[in-house]
């Protein structure tokens, strides 16, 4: 494939149009301990652990950050370049299925194999993560580092960032 167009700067490059995930990213997408220490109790600097049996994302939360972001990023690339950053990212991730191992092990815990609320569950926070991750490149793509960039510290360390405490003013992980 040859690149076709350059958009605001030497990184976004573009093949028929949609974006590349630069292979460094792609080595971290395919090697970061993904949910690897979900459910894990133990304190971590600058997060709250959510004790929750059963943790939920902060719907309102992350649509604002969300909503803030896209509207910059699409003042900057096009809708085909975002939906192309979130195809990519999510190809890679579902390269490798058993690095959600850890969550489906952990809900087991709380439902049998098979349950239709478990399934729910677990398909909902793979769609977070996949989420954040892809909102996580769309920054790099634009160039503009932000909340989304600030979780790949949680994700480094296998939890899953998903809400905010407001009383300590910190991230909420599992």
């Amino acid at each position: 494939m040859k690149a076709t167009t350059a958009l605001t700067s030497d990184r976004i490059n573009h093949v028929s149009d949609v974006f590349m995930t630069p292979p460094e990213w792609q080595a971290w997408l395919r090697s970061f301990p993904m949910l690897a220490a979900f459910g894990d109790q133990t304190p971590v600097d600058g997060a709250t652990i959510n004790a929750a049996d059963i943790p939920q994302l902060d719907a309102d939360f992350w649509q604002a950050r969300t909503e803030a972001l896209e509207a910059l990023a699409l003042s900057r690339c096009s809708d085909q370049n975002i939906d192309g950053m979130f195809y990519e990212v999510t190809s890679i991730i579902d390269e490798d299925l058993t690095r959600f191992d850890p969550m489906v092990a952990y809900f087991g815990r709380y439902y049998p194999d098979g349950d239709p609320v478990r399934i729910e569950i677990e398909s909902e926070i793979a769609a977070c993560v996949k989420r954040d991750l892809s909102w996580m490149m769309v920054e790099w793509l634009i160039q503009a580092p932000g909340f989304f960039t600030g979780l790949k510290t949680w994700y480094d360390l296998g939890r899953w960032p998903h809400g905010w405490d407001r009383a300590k003013a910190q991230i909420l992980v599992k």
